[in-house]
């Protein structure tokens, strides 16, 4: 029998009695290891290494005391079992019923450097509540020429992971000198460690994700928010927390979400209050607004239903209420979406425009504006134009200026939807010149630019049309005088001025 020995860090200066000696290692079980193992003749100028269930190298060798620090080695497929871990700091992170551990902060960047200052150990794991470990082997160690790598276990989809085997001494040099946790000198990934699912939530359009947000109650360190009747198989994606907490989205209009825990103390309005997105370029089906067609006794009114209808099968008619506000608020009711396509029927469809948009869902809710061709004033803006209203927006409308529409959240969507057609009698082009040029003229439309208002006030001013340019003065007219502005709702007021030109 050769002696034995418990590694010191080299294989040189043991003092055996015998030529061989066995040198050993305390993480390591032996109870089934053959000791009575010789070298063969041919084999004696090689330290003999004997690997366990992880690597070459388990610290276990049979070594000649000719040999030196310069012998070469012979591997062995003998392999010993390995028992001993290292120190383990469990990251939590709001998961149910999740074990004892470190609360993680931020990130595992900022979570490591601490862990660095909390062990002397040589080598330690990070390991995170969000991970299923009942397979995993903690046994595991670095094979040889890996001892320095940082070693990091990805989840299924997830390129990053949650799980890191961790060299003190050479994380510690590195990482006060590089600020993101990939890049890490030397890194190898491993695969794989299973992920707990995620929680799903859903949002409408009615509130807002941001508001949904903003009065949830987060359990986990990322939740799913998807707009209702939207699908996604959210399986195939796992967020990352290396370095920045991301908030990331997927769909053409970011209609589902990954939402981090932090993000709740950013988002006020709207979700792009939180300063880290990331949007992926992933297609989902999108909801089908409903369509309504809105006109006050134009003659043309059926005829531009009728060819909405051969495009929106599913649009509904309003017609005859009395005041806009009361005709918004009454399509509002009607529709059962929680945005609503509003066509007026002093326009025709442009042939190239689609109802396909849809709104951002990180933005707080919006109307939708779109440009409409005027052929009287030669000039397409967003008068007359297609809406694309907020319906709860609508609904709860209280208090508005002489523009309904742009007295709240609005945007203008820089697409020709329809061309006007609201000339065919001289009193439907005297009210439509009077009331638009009256919020022109008066600069009382919300964020407009006054310039841009002036230059637009000319075009009706100069029509060629007789109406247009006698609605156009009345309006300057009116506002000159500084009457109430909100009297632009007053169809019977606005006929009382018409009435004495005829």
């Amino acid at each position: 029998m050769y002696d034995r020995f418990v590694y010191n860090g080299t294989l040189t200066n043991y003092p055996s009695k015998t030529d061989w000696f066995w040198i050993t290692h305390n993480d390591n079980n032996y109870n089934n290891f053959n000791f009575d193992y010789h070298v063969p003749r041919w084999e004696e100028s090689y330290v003999q290494v004997f690997g366990d269930q992880h690597t070459q190298d388990s610290k276990t060798y049979l070594v000649n005391k000719k040999h030196d620090n310069n012998t070469s080695w012979q591997f062995h497929k003998n392999k010993v079992q390995r028992i001993a871990s290292v120190p383990i700091f469990h990251a939590t992170n709001l998961q149910p019923k999740e074990e004892k551990g470190i609360r993680m902060f931020s990130n595992f960047f900022n979570f490591i450097k601490r862990c660095c200052n909390k062990t002397e150990s040589e080598y330690f794991w990070i390991t995170s509540s969000v991970c299923d470990y009942s397979q995993f082997d903690f046994t595991w160690h670095p094979d040889i020429g890996e001892e320095n790598f940082l070693h990091a276990w990805t989840s299924p989809n997830n390129q990053y992971g949650y799980t890191f085997f961790v060299p003190r001494q050479i994380v510690k040099s590195q990482i006060s000198n590089i600020q993101k946790l990939e890049w890490f000198d030397k890194i190898k990934y491993h695969y794989e460690v299973p992920v707990h699912a995620l929680p799903i939530n859903t949002f409408t359009h009615k509130e807002g994700v941001a508001k949904s947000i903003k009065e949830h109650n987060f359990t986990h360190h990322y939740e799913w928010f998807l707009q209702k009747d939207v699908q996604m198989d959210v399986t195939k994606y796992e967020p990352a927390r290396w370095d920045e907490i991301n908030l990331e989205t997927f769909g053409e209009n970011n209609n589902a979400m990954l939402v981090p825990r932090e993000a709740k103390s950013y988002i006020d309005e709207q979700v792009y209050d939180y300063p880290n997105i990331v949007k992926h370029k992933t297609k989902l089906k999108q909801p089908v607004f409903d369509t309504i067609v809105l006109g006050y006794k134009e003659p043309n009114i059926q005829e531009n239903y009728n060819t909405i209808k051969k495009t929106i099968p599913n649009a509904k008619l309003v017609s005859g209420i009395d005041g806009n506000v009361n005709a918004y608020k009454h399509c509002a009711v009607q529709s059962e979406t929680d945005y609503f396509w509003c066509v007026f029927a002093k326009s025709n469809l442009h042939p190239s425009f689609t109802f396909d948009f849809h709104p951002d869902c990180l933005e707080r809710p919006h109307h939708y504006i779109f440009k409409c061709y005027n052929p009287l004033i030669d000039y397409a803006y967003g008068h007359m134009g297609i809406i694309l209203y907020h319906k709860q927006t609508v609904i709860d409308a209280k208090e508005w200026g002489p523009d309904f529409t742009c007295s709240f959240p609005v945007k203008l969507v820089d697409q020709i939807s329809n061309i006007a057609n609201y000339f065919h009698t001289p009193f439907l082009t005297y009210r439509t010149a009077f009331r638009e040029c009256v919020k022109l003229a008066s600069n009382c439309i919300k964020g407009s630019d006054h310039n841009t208002n002036n230059i637009i006030l000319n075009k009706w001013l100069n029509s060629k049309d007789v109406w247009t340019t006698r609605g156009a003065k009345d309006a300057i007219e009116h506002v000159d005088k500084n009457k109430d502005l909100m009297q632009v709702f007053d169809w019977k007021f606005i006929e009382s001025i018409y009435s004495a030109w005829v």
